[in-house]
């Protein structure tokens, strides 16, 4: 795959989707959120990718939406376009995520960490949704899925007031995994996206399925959804395989159905 505005590559069944967009911080503009969308979809359907690592610069994450092509955009083409300023694909990737993010994720660049699962954070990263400034607000779920990350009184104070916080901060509040230093960003979460997709692939997407569905649905639901998911691992080769492993003390050989 072949793109002016992301990197991608594959290699031990990781994936990783690179914002490069330097010169203009790492702005989501219509070509770079049409580019996701198209890498998205080509890694969910390739065998060979179990997970996926999603990042940015060593400055910027990304910076949010273009506001120099958003600024020209009326009522009328925005609705007829669903436009949300950002890659809302990322939300219905069937896989685990995990973002690793150094410098800043701001509105739409925050919007793509609060649709991933795991989040790594350099020492330097700091999350915010300034859209209140600029006179308009998120449209690609800052509203909805940051307060369900860190609750409705934190999630308030940032997006009433368009401040930014700290990898310190966010990770205290919940939208953040971990820290680490700058220059282990990647390694770690190469190695946390390695050990991820080293598992089954379709149990893989059944856990992520399953979770996403806590906040979703009434807990009575939730329980009864995730224990016919459960029961349909039994119906697999690799719940096989992995059952016998344990017992045989060896390491599974998942083949992925």
């Amino acid at each position: 795959m072949s793109y002016e505005l992301i990197d991608v590559s594959i290699e031990a069944k990781v994936a990783i989707l690179r914002i490069d967009r330097p010169r203009a911080l790492n702005a989501l503009c219509d070509q770079l959120v049409d580019e996701m969308t198209d890498a998205l979809d080509g890694l969910e359907s390739n065998p060979d990718v179990s997970a996926l690592i999603l990042t940015g610069g060593d400055e910027v994450f990304a910076a949010g939406a273009d506001l120099k092509e958003m600024t020209g955009k009326t009522f009328v083409e925005v609705v007829a376009q669903n436009f949300s300023g950002c890659c809302h694909r990322l939300a219905k990737f069937e896989l685990p995520v995990i973002a690793a993010v150094a410098g800043y994720a701001l509105g739409g660049g925050c919007e793509l960490v609060e649709m991933c699962d795991i989040v790594i954070a350099a020492e330097s990263a700091k999350f915010g949704h300034p859209e209140i400034s600029v006179g308009t607000m998120p449209g690609a779920g800052g509203t909805q899925r940051l307060p369900l990350a860190i609750g409705k009184h934190k999630a308030m104070d940032l997006l009433l007031s368009g401040r930014m916080m700290d990898a310190k901060e966010a990770e205290l509040a919940g939208l953040v995994s971990r820290i680490v230093p700058r220059e282990e960003l990647l390694e770690t979460a190469r190695s946390v996206a390695q050990t991820v997709a080293s598992y089954s692939r379709p149990v893989l997407k059944l856990l992520k399925q399953s979770i996403l569905q806590a906040h979703a649905i009434p807990l009575s639901e939730g329980l009864a959804f995730e224990r016919k998911l459960f029961q349909m691992t039994f119906g697999f080769d690799d719940r096989k395989e992995g059952m016998e492993a344990f017992i045989e003390k060896r390491k599974p050989r998942f083949l992925n159905r």
